[in-house]
């Protein structure tokens, strides 16, 4: 099933914050008008059966980053669940230390976020970086700002 435009709009906002953070983004889900280079990139590799929408790696230091973009429909589900579990666990091989995991979400779906991150023992950590994307800015009719 492909994607939602919302969807594809929080991807390119996980997409520019890896990149911020000094991340090369090599992978990545779908596509989107607006994508730019990133939507002819390759798909990001699976990790135990399960695809990010996004994955990079700091070229200089070979760290690792993984990219999801959750809608307020995707967040509190087995599937996210999963995926946040997996990813939330995966580790630099070099230093040992966490991936960093970045996760993108309407903002006013933020609490459910904080629960899911509660229920599967990520909430504080400090490699999961939430970002909280104002719903004017994610394209559906039902964030539309009024």
């Amino acid at each position: 099933m492909p994607a939602s435009s919302a969807h594809q709009e929080l991807v390119l906002w996980v997409a520019r914050k890896m990149t911020a953070d000094g991340f090369l983004v090599l992978g990545c889900d779908g596509s989107s008008p607006r994508d730019g280079l990133w939507g002819s990139l390759p798909w990001p590799f699976e990790v135990r059966n399960r695809r990010p929408d996004l994955c990079g790696v700091v070229p200089e230091s070979g760290e690792i980053a993984i990219g999801e973009a959750k809608t307020s429909d995707d967040i509190d589900t087995p599937h996210t669940r999963s995926q946040l579990r997996v990813f939330g666990r995966m580790q630099n091989r070099s230093k040992e230390i966490p991936c960093r995991l970045y996760i993108a979400v309407p903002r006013s779906a933020a609490c459910s976020l904080d629960r899911v991150l509660a229920d599967v023992g990520l909430l504080g950590a400090r490699h999961v970086s939430r970002i909280h994307i104002p719903d004017c800015f994610i394209r559906e009719e039902r964030y539309e700002c009024a």
